[in-house]
């Protein structure tokens, strides 16, 4: 109650987001620090993926043996 909550994400989606990556989930750990203000801050673990991207199917070479 009383509690205001602050997060930007934003600056950290944007710079990944130019190299395919995606959030995909936020979970807030027990660890709980106070600035000298008296603000508490909280750690959390940020989950990021990207899309797989197909791969080259690989030329398969014969093998010609030359008597």
């Amino acid at each position: 109650q009383g509690v205001e909550v602050q997060t930007d994400y934003v600056p950290l989606l944007n710079s990944l987001a130019m190299y395919g990556w995606q959030l995909t989930c936020v979970l807030p750990t027990p660890i709980v620090k106070t600035n000298r203000e008296g603000n508490l801050s909280t750690k959390q673990i940020v989950f990021l993926q990207r899309p797989s991207l197909p791969q080259k199917a690989k030329k398969k070479e014969s093998k010609v043996n030359i008597l």
